[in-house]
């Protein structure tokens, strides 16, 4: 009996021992916040050919209202803007490994994306709708029917994964990384349509006179917000704090029209 009693002690010290280092560990690991401050730089997740919203300009810098929300951030948190260049499915990726410090990149918060990476509160609130050429047939979503015999273009990863199938179901998706390879697809007839939001649409539309048109129908609802690595409430609260104060301040409604050249639509959700 005194054996098993010393055998429970031992366990039991071994255990107290155990997070008491687990905890000191994590008491040692700067926060996201801390490491960014720290560093003095602020490492930014951008899309290269998503205009107005961001695009790499031939001297090799980033342009666009998400690239101006950045820069406003880092001075906001009194560092310098890094930015770094990914694709769609790196929207996610960079942050759950920790290559950035925030996505700013047209980025939907839903729920399954929440499951692994944080948002702040949306900055912007648009709606999901198919863009395709001027001669097309269809004025509305809907006139495509079930989508049997139709080619999409979506982005790998991104919004239109659900939305077009769920609309569409018997479409053929073709899944790109970037918006120009939809767009060149598009334009070159392999795809029928390309799944983009109203406010990349509309600027491709005024971009390209005379061949493209946006059909009736939305979609899905989608919340642009800027995403986080999940777990560091410190760096959740100023950044929300920050969304907050961009939006009640009208300096995002300045700074959207500069780049989209209307007014921006309300954003808070009316249910």
């Amino acid at each position: 009996m005194s054996s098993r009693r010393t055998m429970l002690r031992c366990l039991l010290a071994c255990t107290a021992a155990l997070a008491i280092t687990a905890g000191s560990a994590r008491a040692q690991t700067p926060s996201v916040l801390q490491q960014i401050i720290s560093r003095g730089t602020l490492r930014i997740a951008v899309l290269p050919s998503l205009p107005p919203y961001s695009k790499v300009t031939p001297s090799g810098d980033p342009e666009g209202y998400d690239i101006d929300i950045a820069k406003r951030l880092a001075d906001a948190l009194k560092v310098k803007p890094e930015f770094v260049v990914t694709d769609i499915p790196g929207r996610v990726t960079s942050l759950q490994t920790h290559k950035v410090d925030v996505t700013i990149a047209d980025f939907t918060r839903n729920v399954e994306r929440s499951m692994t990476i944080a948002f702040t509160d949306p900055y912007l609130v648009t709606t999901m709708r198919m863009l395709v050429l001027d001669g097309n047939k269809a004025r509305a979503i809907t006139d495509m029917g079930t989508g049997e015999g139709i080619k999409i273009a979506i982005s790998r990863g991104g919004t239109a994964e659900r939305a077009v199938p769920a609309a569409l179901p018997k479409a053929t998706i073709t899944r790109f990384n970037t918006q120009a390879d939809e767009m060149s697809a598009l334009l070159s007839g392999q795809v029928d349509g390309m799944a983009e939001d109203d406010f990349y649409n509309t600027q491709a539309i005024k971009d390209r006179p005379g061949k493209l048109r946006q059909l009736d129908g939305s979609l899905a609802r989608a919340e642009i917000a800027i995403g986080m690595p999940a777990g560091d409430a410190d760096l959740h609260r100023v950044l929300n704090l920050f969304v907050e104060q961009f939006n009640a301040s009208g300096d995002n409604a300045t700074m959207f029209k500069k780049w989209f050249g209307f007014d921006q639509p309300a954003i808070t959700a009316h249910f």
